[in-house]
């Protein structure tokens, strides 16, 4: 009965009797009386202003009604207002909340914001095995319930996929979401897609989706990128997969890198950052010197006990000397390398901090500044951070604070830009933000081979 008149209100609603004062009178004086399901649509009036002067805040007035009435429907449209924003104050935790306890009644469309929400630790701790699990909890009501397989649907289950990595499923449910209803494609930056924008990459919307694609190809460009993360003996950095992920797209779609070029290694042990350097010097050695390189790293790094080195730290290492790869070694095999030109970009640092705060359980108690190694050949590093500093994660944007930028300025420049533009725009935006979201400075740093002098800021990355 309840589902009847939700469906008939509705209908009413879409065919603007609303706009007859006698029926809204009506409707008003139903959820003044406390009938949930006329307190739910009265909100959706409100807020998209059908019928009435659209008004956020009665909406959210009206939604808190009916949510305490436990209307799953209203409970999921309170969800959206408090992460968009909309006439109340943005807050993702109370937006969690609210699509929590609609989704934990059925709702199919909050069991996959969830799923986005666990997976890219927006509103709660990041857990991917509960997302994966309210993934899932949907596609099993819907094989139930087919009648819920709409474009709707599927937006959501590609995000949700999108968020948890999995680029394959990702692509094959927006496959089928273009086959079977092409005209709503179009329409998926519209509410509900800013919503999924704002979880997945913050208020700009575009970073993670909206990345810029060059017919041009770089056929003697290589980008060699390895994103450590989940480390089996101390703690996981915090969003350095989908760090090393999207930067690969970049490369790929922005930069002009080749498919065939571009080498991907998701938590990297000892013995693969050192087959990845062999590989590269292969590469340098058969382009003969006509060669483009990009080397990235997410990920620990450490500062060796003497205080004369640093090192990346591998999945599979002990933070410890002796366990990782030295960055003094890295440096003097790229920079040996027959090569036209190789940028290194690192989002780690290297005084025994974590990249969320405090310090890897095996490194002394306090930062540590360590000796900078000297570049050689034709090569460029941009770090995350300098000295003693620590390379934090911009939890918002579920990215590393140097990467993000580095990912933004890529983004809005189509990849058209200089190594100079680059730094410069990276170490102002990362040095501002850190300040503000951590109350502490952060600060990019820039080392180039001396016999490159400033010749460098003139280079770039296709």
């Amino acid at each position: 009965m309840r589902k009847f008149v939700i469906i008939l209100i509705s209908i009413l609603c879409n065919i603007n009797l609303f706009a007859q004062s006698d029926y809204f009178k009506m409707v008003l004086r139903n959820a003044e009386k406390g009938y949930a399901a006329s307190q739910e649509e009265l909100a959706n009036c409100y807020y998209y202003g059908k019928g009435v002067t659209q008004d956020y805040e009665k909406a959210v007035y009206w939604f808190k009604k009916a949510a305490n009435q436990w209307n799953a429907h209203a409970q999921y449209r309170l969800g959206v207002c408090y992460s968009m924003g909309k006439g109340v104050k943005q807050d993702n935790k109370q937006a969690f909340e609210w699509y929590k306890k609609s989704a934990d009644q059925g709702f199919i469309y909050a069991q996959l914001k969830l799923a986005i929400l666990y997976a890219k630790g927006v509103g709660v701790q990041k857990d991917e095995k509960k997302a994966l699990n309210y993934l899932l909890w949907a596609e099993e009501r819907v094989k139930k319930e087919p009648v819920y397989n709409g474009a709707y649907y599927l937006q959501f289950k590609g995000v949700a996929y999108l968020a948890l990595n999995e680029m394959k499923k990702a692509q094959e449910v927006w496959k089928e979401l273009q086959e079977k209803y092409p005209n709503e494609v179009k329409d998926f930056l519209a509410e509900e897609g800013e919503v999924f924008a704002h979880t997945m990459t913050g208020a700009s919307g575009t970073i993670d989706m909206g990345i810029p694609t060059i017919d041009q190809q770089g056929v003697n460009t290589f980008a060699f990128i390895i994103a450590n993360e989940e480390y089996r003996r101390v703690e996981h950095v915090p969003f350095a997969k989908n760090d090393g992920k999207v930067f690969a797209e970049y490369c790929q779609k922005t930069l002009g890198v080749p498919e065939k070029n571009l080498h991907l290694q998701m938590d990297a042990t000892l013995g693969d950052i050192k087959f990845y350097v062999s590989q590269m010097k292969q590469i340098a050695d058969a382009f003969d010197g006509d060669a483009k390189f990009i080397f990235y790293y997410a990920g620990h790094g450490l500062p060796a006990e003497n205080l004369q080195d640093a090192f990346l730290l591998p999945v599979d290492g002990y933070g410890a000397d002796g366990t990782g790869y030295s960055v003094t070694e890295l440096y003097n095999e790229l920079g040996s390398l027959n090569a036209k030109s190789v940028v290194v970009l690192l989002d780690a640092c290297f005084s025994g901090a974590k990249r969320d705060g405090g310090m890897i359980a095996s490194a002394r108690g306090v930062a540590i500044k360590t000796k900078q190694a000297v570049p050689k050949g034709n090569m460029v590093i941009l770090s995350a951070a300098q000295g003693d500093e620590t390379a934090y994660p911009y939890k918002e944007q579920g990215h590393g604070l140097f990467t993000y930028f580095l990912l933004k300025k890529l983004n809005e420049s189509k990849g058209d830009v200089t190594l100079g533009e680059l730094a410069d725009y990276i170490t102002s935006n990362v040095k501002k933000t850190s300040i503000v979201e951590n109350g502490k400075l952060q600060t990019p740093t820039v080392n180039a081979s001396p016999s490159l002098s400033n010749t460098w800021r003139s280079m770039n990355l296709k």
